[in-house]
């Protein structure tokens, strides 16, 4: 047999051989569960789709509490550990953002926190001076060193366009009592996977007012500028932002189903209208005036004093 010949049965043998593979791969394949469940929906089977929330997710969710109010005496310890309360924070005297967070957190915690310190940095608002931020790690095993780690990450990105960012801006821990009654006091729907040690929870920001009053929700790892700095300039109650400011807000009005900001057309036809009566006002009131002092308008008005007589007929 030439070397040609040994080739060719070499090569006849290896397609046979591939083709045994492949038959049997398709056997295997016909028998399998999933072959077994398209044949059966090919020949008119009725068809179940899994739309169901998986367990550990059911209840993650916020519980728009506005015009609630935040417990003040709450205690917990922030990343210095030091012993404070809620109310040190909310002080009565500016805004304040809450968020609830942890520091061992895989994923959700980091991807919001860095959106929210990107719009931050662009916020002409000034963390501590404008308004305040509280953090509160919802891991109750969570010490205040794993806090301040944290902390650093983030006054490190924006101490050059936030200077008071490291005392406006506190990272607390709490013991699970403490933090479930701030849940609570938020709507912040969460769970914990004991298998995982991973908690499952919602993201969220809550604008409060100087008193502590919950006036809006953010509920989008995305946190546009423009739209953080509506929430507290509303939280503010007239001590955040320009006359202007206020102006605006008061032509839009928050809707939590949506979450955003919605111009109300009726209150945006009264300002047009009030506008426009001052605009004419304005544009008439020179002409009005100079009517009044111009020579012309003198001369034709009479003395009351001067008589007039007719000269007598003769």
């Amino acid at each position: 047999m030439t070397k040609l010949e040994r080739l060719n049965d070499r090569a006849n043998l290896n397609l046979v051989g591939c083709l045994i593979a492949v038959a049997m791969l398709g056997m295997s394949i016909a028998e399998s569960p999933c072959a077994h469940a398209q044949a059966e929906v090919r020949e008119g089977a009725a068809v179940s789709l899994n739309t169901g929330v998986p367990k550990q997710v059911e209840n993650v969710t916020v519980e728009q509490k506005l015009g609630g109010q935040i417990q003040l005496n709450l205690p917990m310890t922030d990343s210095v550990g030091r012993r404070v309360k809620t109310g040190y924070f909310i002080d009565g005297t500016k805004p304040t953002i809450i968020t609830l967070n942890y520091s061992n957190c895989p994923m959700l915690c980091s991807v919001q926190l860095d959106q929210l310190t990107k719009s931050l940095a662009e916020l002409d608002l000034q963390i501590g001076r404008d308004f305040q931020m509280l953090t509160v790690s919802i891991d109750p095993n969570e010490k205040p060193e794993a806090a301040a780690k944290t902390k650093a990450k983030y006054v490190d990105m924006l101490v050059r366009t936030q200077p008071t960012v490291e005392d406006g801006w506190a990272f607390c821990t709490a013991q699970q009592p403490i933090i479930t009654r701030l849940a609570d006091n938020l709507g912040f729907r969460y769970t914990y996977d004991s298998k995982t040690g991973e908690y499952y929870h919602p993201a969220m920001l809550a604008f409060v007012s100087p008193k502590g009053v919950i006036s809006r929700y953010s509920l989008s790892v995305e946190f546009p500028p423009v739209d953080l700095r509506k929430a507290l300039v509303e939280a503010g109650e007239g001590t955040v932002g320009s006359p202007v400011d206020q102006v605006l807000l008061w032509c839009f009005s928050y809707d939590p189903s949506s979450n955003s900001y919605v111009p109300q057309a009726w209150k945006m036809m009264r300002l047009a209208g009030a506008g426009t009566v001052g605009l004419l006002l304005a544009c008439l009131a020179p002409y009005w005036i100079g009517r009044k002092a111009s020579p012309k308008h003198k001369a034709g008005k009479r003395d009351p004093q001067e008589t007039t007589q007719r000269p007598e007929a003769t």
